[in-house]
């Protein structure tokens, strides 16, 4: 009884790295609460069962001398993250030493989370990273990463440059008509307006006023013209120096092992 007691207990200490690998929410920065870590698991754990997406959300004090694109696809690779043969996932990291962030995709997860759409995912809680709130701008980013996989296993949409899609609300819908109706109405209303002006209109315009000059009334001795002056007007012709021009899809990487990964990152 004795030696299956000890068997068990090494099978279960065996078992403990590799339980600790599931954990999506690997807080070494002490940034969370272990209520806040527990929530943002059950959310991810809803997000993987789903849309077959694995999603981790990692912090750091450092990182070392990596950058922490490298840093955070060496991390996912090794703690076995991702759905599927084609390992299926991202990854959020921070670094609280550097005050970086990076989003690292792999697998369906570079075509779902394109540059643009990672910005405009960052770009809606750096803010709170900033200010400190971790937990809000770690639920936020966890609400957005659902909405476009809701998105893209709903109707094929993909949030990227040119063609970012919403569905509006009819409140919303109506507001953006406005100024279309506007443009429209105010267009209509010349048409008639230069219609109406035609019809009423019962002598034409003179270039000059003999016209209206009474036969044998009026004789002309001298004509001569008379130069005033000339007006130059200059205007500066804009040269086109460069511009950045968006561009869609995701740029990718490769980890220190070779795999291949999309993803965005900045400072907060």
């Amino acid at each position: 009884m004795k030696k299956y007691l000890i068997l068990l207990l090494v099978l279960c200490f065996a078992a403990l790295p590799a339980l600790a690998d599931t954990d999506r929410v690997v807080d070494e920065a002490n940034l969370l609460s272990h209520f806040e870590e527990n929530v943002l698991q059950e959310k991810i754990d809803k997000i993987t069962a789903l849309y077959d997406m694995d999603v981790a959300i990692v912090t750091k004090d450092g990182i070392g001398y990596r950058s922490i694109n490298i840093y955070a696809a060496d991390y996912f690779e090794a703690a076995g993250y991702g759905v599927g043969p084609t390992k299926d996932g991202l990854i959020f990291l921070i670094d609280m030493n550097n005050r970086d962030y990076f989003t690292a995709t792999h697998g369906k997860a570079i075509t779902v989370f394109t540059d643009w759409g990672l910005d405009n995912i960052h770009n809606r809680i750096v803010s709170d990273l900033s200010y400190g709130n971790y937990y809000e701008a770690f639920d936020r980013y966890l609400s957005y990463v659902e909405q476009y996989l809701q998105d893209y296993q709903q109707n094929g949409t993909i949030h990227d440059y040119g063609r970012q899609t919403r569905t509006l609300d009819p409140k919303e819908r109506f507001l953006s008509m406005v100024p279309i109706i506007f443009i429209v109405s105010f267009a209509v209303a010349l048409i008639v307006s230069f219609s109406l002006k035609r019809q009423l209109k019962t002598v034409r315009q003179q270039q000059n006023a003999t016209s209206y000059i009474q036969r044998g009334s009026f004789y002309l001795s001298r004509s001569q013209d008379i130069y005033l002056y000339t007006r130059t007007t200059r205007r500066k012709i804009e040269t086109n120096t460069g511009s950045s021009v968006g561009r869609g899809g995701s740029s990718t990487f490769r980890s220190s092992s070779g795999g291949s990964f999309g993803g965005r990152g900045g400072k907060f």
